[in-house]
């Protein structure tokens, strides 16, 4: 499985059109379009055959979510990837949840609430991927696993695999432990913050700007997800989830704005509800998680 084009393997959904079915009420059509996505998704986790993805270029939202459907997922030396719905009021999905998830607590909130974009390295050490590839020696790659059997695959990859260095993550790990540690988001903002202005620290600042900006329901609805127990132990009963929440998350007022600020007219003004993290209550969030009425994915 392989992108159409060099510069992305896959950006995610049309959210342009999911925003316009928002603006409109159009709720139905969108649950109608969540559910062709997941669908999506599960066919490829649930393939009977190793499928691997070749994730060269940009790798976001639904995109990352294919990617680690797939049995094997060979990043690139141009490999983009990031979790970015906080941006637009949304939440990671796409089985985000099981994917995101596996990585040590501290590090998968730093991805799912900030939308920190990662390389090859960092997917590596991750265990979000299984190799990195030249994205120049993919062509080649391609032509050789669509020639080889599937018991062949491990060896083919391993003849085009080549070390992508360090991971940056491990630098700033110290950094990003302290930050996230706790339950409260707004807490770490504010940890952030004063990282940023005592130690003059980069990734401090980055993590305070987007904890600071980006939705703020966002953050403690990903928080939830990966903290609670809500029965998800793969991918199949992640998507089911991740059908509820969005359906959830696309009727609340945050994700016209969200789009709208970033997507449409590219103002990054938006004015969410709640306004601050520390405005959001557990009842908000419990309002989001609840599935009463909701169709079933499938």
């Amino acid at each position: 499985m392989a992108g159409s084009e060099p510069r992305a393997f896959c950006a995610g959904g049309d959210i342009r059109d999911l925003y316009n079915m928002a603006v409109a009420g159009e709720h139905d059509r969108i649950a109608v379009c969540f559910r062709a996505d997941y669908m999506a998704h599960m066919a490829v986790c649930e393939f009977p055959k190793p499928l691997a993805s070749l994730a060269d270029g940009i790798v976001m939202g639904g995109g990352a979510g294919l990617m680690q459907a797939g049995s094997h997922a060979i990043v690139s030396d141009t490999t983009r990837f990031a979790m970015p719905e906080s941006a637009i009021g949304l939440y990671p999905d796409a089985g985000a949840s099981v994917f995101i998830g596996r990585c040590p607590r501290s590090l998968a909130l730093y991805l799912g609430m900030t939308g920190k974009i990662i390389g090859a390295a960092d997917c590596l050490m991750l265990g979000l991927a299984n190799a990195m590839v030249p994205s120049a020696e993919l062509t080649a790659l391609k032509d050789a696993l669509l020639a080889c059997s599937a018991d062949e695959i491990d060896d083919v990859v391993s003849r085009y695999w080549s070390d992508p260095g360090p991971a940056p993550l491990q630098a700033g790990r110290t950094e990003i432990d302290y930050i996230f540690a706790g339950d409260d988001p707004a807490v770490m903002r504010d940890r952030a913050g004063d990282m940023a202005r005592l130690k003059e620290s980069r990734l401090a600042e980055e993590v305070h700007n987007a904890l600071t900006t980006r939705c703020p329901m966002t953050s403690h609805l990903f928080m939830r997800l990966i903290d609670g127990d809500h029965g998800i132990t793969d991918m199949p009963s992640a998507l089911m989830l991740d059908y509820h929440l969005a359906m959830r998350m696309t009727r609340r007022t945050d994700f016209i704005e969200g789009v709208r600020a970033v997507i449409i007219e590219k103002s990054n003004d938006a004015v969410w509800q709640p306004a601050r993290l520390e405005d959001v209550t557990s009842q908000d969030v419990d309002e989001v998680f609840d599935r009463s009425g909701l169709p079933a994915l499938r």
